[in-house]
């Protein structure tokens, strides 16, 4: 007859790998599915030194918002508006950037926007953009998830603050944003006052037409695009900047 003393250790192990398959039970890894972003850029401080809406810029709203969903699946992303159209501002035009389809597919390394510049609609072939991201301790709650903060630059000089959560297993994210270890449920481009973030993760699995990478005649390529545009904008000053910035996000 084992003695007493052995039984309690049996037991007390017994219990130990209960509590330890039931903590990995409650940890669950997302892999496929949808989030709703809300997409900001602040009218007010965009237009601060637009001297031609003075005296009418208390009529503006403060911020420009639309709503996008991100599809995932299978290591692939793709980033498009959603159905909600966004309300339109007076005395600014459209924001045609809110039509930008974002294809990336992570394990290939491909990404493809198709994106409206000027009067023509290009398809932007590429590897995907390496960006040098900066991992820091902080966190946040973002959509019901725990999210890092990491720090990037684009454009040699352009900061990105992103939040990403591990919980989700796809390193995508909004925009052409990914490669985090992890999916990105926030951005935030302090220098074009403009801020991404998730509003809702639901665990739906889109389909295959769904994930559709987009389509066009017109390809070029990050370099391509932004010769075309930085020639095309060469006399605007410092809008020719911001639209260029606007242009390779």
């Amino acid at each position: 007859m084992k003695s007493s003393h052995t039984v309690c250790i049996a037991v007390a192990i017994c219990a130990l790998c209960c509590i330890a398959a039931g903590a990995q039970g409650q940890t669950q890894f997302i892999h496929t599915g949808r989030i709703e972003f809300e997409k900001k850029v602040n009218i007010q401080k965009e237009t601060e030194n637009d001297h031609w809406l003075d005296g009418l810029r208390d009529k503006l709203p403060k911020f420009r918002t639309s709503l996008h969903n991100l599809y995932f699946r299978d290591g692939k992303t793709l980033f498009e508006k959603g159905t909600d159209v966004y309300e339109k501002i007076p005395f600014m035009g459209d924001d045609r950037s809110v039509d930008d389809v974002v294809y990336t597919d992570l394990r290939q390394g491909i990404f493809l926007k198709k994106q409206a510049v000027f009067d023509e609609t290009f398809l932007l072939s590429d590897s995907i953009r390496p960006v040098k991201w900066q991992m820091t301790n902080e966190l946040r709650d973002i959509a019901g998830f725990e999210c890092h903060k990491a720090v990037g630059k684009i454009l040699d000089s352009v900061y990105v603050i992103a939040f990403y959560t591990d919980q989700i297993t796809v390193s995508g994210g909004p925009l052409s944003f990914c490669n985090l270890p992890g999916m990105i449920l926030g951005i935030a481009i302090p220098r074009n006052n403009l801020t991404v973030f998730a509003t809702k993760v639901e665990l739906t699995e889109p389909g295959p037409q769904k994930m559709a990478a987009p389509a066009g005649k017109k390809k070029t390529t990050y370099k391509a695009l932004h010769e075309t545009i930085t020639k095309a904008l060469a006399d605007w000053g410092s809008y020719s900047k911001k639209y260029i910035i606007t242009s390779m996000y």
